[in-house]
């Protein structure tokens, strides 16, 4: 009820690309964090494949069941000390990932935004 309220299945796949935003800024200081942790395999977040199916099946309900999959990278080189994580790469997705939960929490205040407009009558 509240989901077609405040825009339906736009308003639900953008909350929830905004929840694995915040999930993926976890794992990546994760793995920053763990960057000279000796066999440490670095970890991402798999979504917006699953998201971009479930927007393909309108009026399904499947982009309310679409969660976000952390998975371990095991398809990058490893150091000697078997840890993977390639400090450079994580700075870079880090920084994209900063600049798409900024578009979407935009995108959401908007989305409020209008709400509060129609509400108010202005």
């Amino acid at each position: 009820m509240l989901d077609q309220l405040f825009g339906g299945s736009a308003f639900v796949a953008t909350t929830k690309a905004l929840d694995a935003a915040s999930l993926r800024h976890q794992v990546i200081a994760n793995n920053l964090a763990n960057v000279n942790t000796p066999g440490f395999k670095s970890r991402k977040v798999q979504f917006e494949n699953a998201l971009s199916k479930a927007i393909r099946q309108p009026g399904s309900g499947a982009i309310a069941s679409v969660r976000p999959q952390v998975t371990t990278d095991s398809s990058t080189s490893e150091r000697q000390d078997g840890n993977n994580v390639d400090m450079e790469s994580e700075m870079v997705d880090l920084a994209a990932n900063q600049i798409k939960f900024e578009a979407l929490s935009q995108q959401v205040s908007n989305l409020f935004t209008q709400l509060k407009s129609v509400i108010k009558g202005t």
